[in-house]
Parts: C-alpha cells; sequence; structure tokens
C-alpha cells in the first residue's frame, strides 16, 4: 500500500487529568494525496508518545468530510481497542476531503493545546477541477482599472518619508512610510533602502492578519517595503498596538455589524469594503517604489502569508510590475465558496460574517476582491503553496 506519513504533535489529557505529549502518524493509500472524484480515501492514524509507545488510554471523535458542513465519515475512537485505526470516505466531486480529530466530551478529551481543540489533514480530489463558488465579474478588469484611475486623478499621492535614525546606518536608510488612499485613510508601513545608486533588487510583502508588521527587513544590499493594511501608523509599544488595533474594529467592524475590520463594510458597497482602500493605497505605494532610481525593475518580487497571500494576489494581479511572487496559503480567496456544497469559503468569510439581511448585497460586492479572479490576470512566475 502506497502511504504518506505526517506524524504531529500536541497533548492528550488523560484520566488522572494530566497532559502528556503524544503524536499523531496519519497515513494515506495515496502517496501524493491526489484521488479521483468516487474513489475512496483511506487514513490510518496511529497515536504515540514521542519516543513511539502506543498510547491505550484516551478516547476523541475523527471525521472526514468536505472542508465545510458536509460529513463523509465519522467515528469515536477508544485508544484502548483502536490504536492504530482507521477512517475511510470517497467524494463524487473535485475539491477536498479533511481529516479532523477533535475531542469527544462524553469520554477523555483532545484539550484545546495552544489555542487548537481540533487538528486537520486533507487529501484533494481532481484539484485541477475546483470552480471558484462565484463567477468572475464581467466588469472586473474595468472596475479596478477604474479604482486606480480615479484615485491617481483625485487624492494626491501624499508620500511621505520618515527616517528611523535608530535602525539607519552607513549601509542603508530605514524609513515609516505612508501614502494617502481613498476616503481620507492612508496605508502605513516601512521601507528599507540601501545606500549607493543601485540597482537594489526588490522584496514586498503584507503581513498576515493581526496587529500588523512592526518594521521590515534591514539589508545593504536589498530594498525591502512592508505595508500594512490598517487605518494607522504602528504605534511603538505593543499596548499601544493592540489599543489601536481594537479602535480600528470598533470604527469600522462594529458599526458594520461585523467582528473584524477584514469583513466591515462588504455589504454597502466595494469601495465601502475596508480592503478597498488599503490595497488601493498599498497598490499606490509599490508604483512610487518602481520609479525610484535605486530600483531593480527587473528583479522586483513578492511574498507574503494568509492575509499577505491574498494581497499577494490581488495586489500583483492588479499592479503589472512584479516579476516573481510567492504566495502561502492565501486568504481572501474563494470568498462564495460556501455556495458548493457548503464547503468552507476562504477567510474572512465575510459573507457568512454578515447579517443574514446584508449576505445578499455582500455577495455581489465580494467577487470582487477575490483572490481567484486576480491570480487569474497574474501573468509572471508565481510559486503558490
Amino acid at each position: 500500500m502506497k502511504k504518506i506519513v505526517l506524524a504531529f504533535g500536541l497533548a492528550v489529557a488523560f484520566a488522572a487529568g494530566a497532559a502528556v505529549p503524544v503524536q499523531f502518524k496519519v497515513e494515506t493509500d495515496h502517496a501524493d494525496c491526489l484521488y479521483r472524484c468516487g474513489e475512496k480515501a483511506s487514513f490510518t492514524v496511529t497515536v504515540t508518545r514521542p519516543g513511539g509507545e502506543k498510547i491505550s488510554v484516551g478516547s476523541f471523535k475523527a471525521k472526514l468530510d468536505n472542508f465545510g458542513e458536509k460529513v463523509l465519515a465519522e467515528k469515536r475512537v477508544d485508544l484502548a481497542q483502536d490504536n492504530p485505526f482507521t477512517i475511510a470516505a470517497a467524494k463524487d466531486t473535485p475539491g477536498f476531503m479533511r481529516l479532523s480529530i477533535g475531542a469527544d466530551e462524553k469520554a477523555f478529551t483532545l484539550p484545546k493545546t495552544a489555542g487548537q481543540g481540533t487538528f486537520h489533514w486533507g487529501v484533494a480530489y481532481e484539484p485541477e477541477k475546483i470552480r471558484p463558488g462565484a463567477e468572475n465579474p464581467a466588469d472586473f478588469d474595468s472596475f479596478w482599472s477604474d479604482a486606480v484611475r480615479k484615485l491617481d486623478e483625485t487624492v494626491p499621492e501624499d508620500a511621505q518619508l520618515e527616517k528611523i535614525d535608530a535602525k539607519s546606518t552607513a549601509g542603508h536608510t530605514y524609513y515609516r512610510i505612508s501614502f494617502a488612499s481613498y476616503g481620507g485613510r492612508r496605508v502605513w508601513g516601512w521601507l528599507n533602502m540601501p545606500t549607493g545608486r543601485g540597482p537594489f533588487p526588490v522584496r514586498v510583502s503584507v503581513p498576515g492578519a493581526g496587529i500588523g508588521a512592526q518594521g521590515t527587513g534591514v539589508s545593504d544590499s536589498e530594498i525591502t517595503l512592508t505595508m500594512n493594511v490598517h487605518s494607522y501608523p504602528q504605534p511603538d509599544t505593543d499596548a499601544a498596538r493592540q489599543a489601536a488595533y481594537k479602535a480600528q474594529d470598533e470604527k469600522y467592524a462594529a458599526p458594520r455589524g461585523v467582528a473584524r475590520y477584514c469583513q466591515a463594510g462588504i455589504h454597502l458597497s466595494r469601495e465601502d469594503y475596508f480592503y478597498y482602500a488599503s490595497l488601493l493605497g498599498i497598490n499606490r505605494a509599490v508604483s512610487w517604489l518602481w520609479r525610484q532610481p535605486q530600483t531593480d525593475r527587473r528583479n522586483f518580487t513578492y511574498s507574503g502569508t494568509s492575509q499577505g497571500g491574498g494581497f499577494g494576489f490581488m495586489l500583483t494581479g492588479l499592479n503589472g510590475r512584479f516579476t516573481k511572487s510567492c504566495i502561502f496559503v492565501p486568504a481572501i480567496t474563494d470568498l462564495l465558496g460556501s455556495r458548493q456544497e457548503n464547503r468552507q469559503s476562504g477567510w474572512p468569510r465575510i459573507i457568512e460574517a454578515q447579517k443574514p439581511e446584508n449576505r445578499a448585497a455582500a455577495e455581489k460586492n465580494a467577487p470582487y476582491f477575490d483572490g481567484v479572479n486576480f491570480a487569474a490576470r497574474i501573468t509572471y512566475p508565481c510559486a503558490w503553496s
């Protein structure tokens, strides 16, 4: 039998209440984890201590689903009787099958280690045939080209650079940088510019979701630009950063009936969605950097993860100046995935986050921010994972 083996560590609570470290070894019957539609996928799971000794006390639930609400197989596992255990199911449509191992409240449980109460593995069914949950809008290109043009015509770029002496050296100058964007907002970030005429290769990034990046890479040989999506400059202390982050949600999210900035305003209009001003402002920063005489335009690259991965699709699809990019676990992608068999939509699940009466309007606007549609515009080498 062909296998792929994945080992993961966590802690399991036993009858005495103590948590001890264990590992899951997951074996699938296809080495590449790829299956044809209708084919059964089998997962064999062994639970051990780190030294390899099998665990014989404890229980939990194992479930296979379609990365959504459709359960394909489910079983309660008692380690005293079933270690290793096997669970299998077939999926009839292109997509992903997810194995979840989680708490069983009726017996011994897997505790919420590091904030995670459920652990996941997955396989793919004909992934090349997966289609997004919503069609590409017919006016997608004209909408975004008009948005960039209107911003340039009506709002001065107003690039502001503040030198940070504590991080500057003879070999490079370090800046806090910001640009004006739509609706009176600005976008802020960090720029590292090597000393000399160059040209120097360029590394652009947007951070994952959270309080934002507090800096960028420091180098005497590369230009690095890290731009935050937020509506405020990064404060100097952690307490102040947390307070500013909370205040942003209170300003943009709470009045619109959602929990997070990244879900706010999509039901009102495309221009009211929080990321609209963020994207246009960061796009403006990229275009500004591309024009600088020190820039090597042949080596102008992007990398980002999660929120930064989603912005990688949006930014590089919108701005044609990049030469390469690396995009990891991209968020803000397939935002209407739940339309297909109730599978999980991409983070931040903006449709599901809306009040029921606002979801229809949100569904009309969300495709304009979907990484799937921006990715189709990327024509240079791009690595995704």
